[in-house]
This record gives C-alpha cells, structure tokens and sequence, in this order.
C-alpha cells in the first residue's frame, strides 16, 4: 500500500505507518482474496463431487465475510480519514480505488449469481439472503462475470504490489 509522503522539515520526507487497525484489516482482506481465488479456481477444476461441494460451501463463506471485512475496511478508512489519523491522498491513487471497487463488485456477483442459481446455503447451517431471484435467471452470466472479475481482481493486486515495491524502493533511495 502506497502512501503520500508528509514532508518533515528541511526538505526531507518521511512516512508514516500505518494504524495497526488498518495492518490488520489489509493483511485479513489479502489472505482471504487469495485464498477465495485458489478455491475458486480448484472448484472449477474438480467440476462436481463431494469435495467440490464442500469448497463451494466454503468459498461462499469466506466471499460473505470478505464483503462485510471490505465494508468494515471502507468505514474504518472513512473515520480514520475524518478524524485525520489517515494521510490525506492516501486513498487518491486510481488502483487503490479500482481494488476497493473490485473488492466489493466480485463478492456481490458471486452473491447474485448464487442466488439466481439458487445455492444460497453456507457453512455453519446459515445461508445468504436472496439478492436475484432464480426466476430472474442469468446464474452464468452472473457467475462468469463473477469469475472474470477475480481474475482482473488479482491482476489489480499485483499491480499493487508491484506499486507498494516501487514506493518502498524509492523512500529507501532518498533515505540514504
């Protein structure tokens, strides 16, 4: 995660870190999209079966709590930046916008498309409420979109890292 760069007298720069809040936050959201894409890949792979089921199960799951970890991420910032213990541009570059957009457009297709499909069911005997009704139809579209998406999704997450990389680099350069 990049972040703009408050000056510190004399014309030097230095950073400041991030809240814990929003380590924690950033880590838990990474772990939980790789972890949804390896499974979301292996369940296209397997096709149909006993441990395919279970992976959508789980899959399902973990999309319900990335969505609501995404919108807990999104308020945090909101307040953090309100009460300025965010850097200010911190949220202005394109690709963090795009990610958050990502994070909450990919979820919510899987969402609608496992309603349509009418596989709402998730681990733990919950189930997510319906957001497209079957009768509607279009669970492939839906589902494919869904699945295109994850894959731009990660893709966005590598052009992060690799902006996170070049940041780092640079502050270490102007350091010395």
């Amino acid at each position: 995660m990049s972040m703009a760069m408050p000056k510190s007298g004399a014309g030097t720069t230095a950073a400041l870190p991030l809240p814990l809040v929003a380590q924690v936050l950033h880590w838990l959201t990474a772990a939980l999209v790789l972890a949804l894409f390896g499974t979301g890949v292996m369940m296209k792979q397997l096709g149909e079966g006993a441990l395919a089921d279970l992976l959508h199960l789980c899959h399902k799951t973990t999309g319900a709590v990335l969505l609501c970890l995404v919108l807990v991420r999104i308020g945090y910032r909101l307040f953090a930046h309100l009460t300025r213990r965010w850097q200010k541009g911190a949220a202005s570059r394109p690709v963090h916008a795009l990610l958050y957009l990502g994070l909450l457009v990919v979820p919510l297709l899987g969402w609608a498309g496992t309603s349509s499909f009418g596989a709402r069911q998730l681990l733990f005997g919950l189930s997510l409420p319906e957001i497209w009704s079957q009768e509607a139809g279009h669970a492939d579209l839906l589902l494919t979109s869904h699945a295109w998406l994850a894959f731009g999704l990660i893709a966005l997450v590598v052009v992060h890292i690799g902006v996170a990389l070049g940041d780092y680099l640079t502050r270490g350069s102007k350091a010395d």
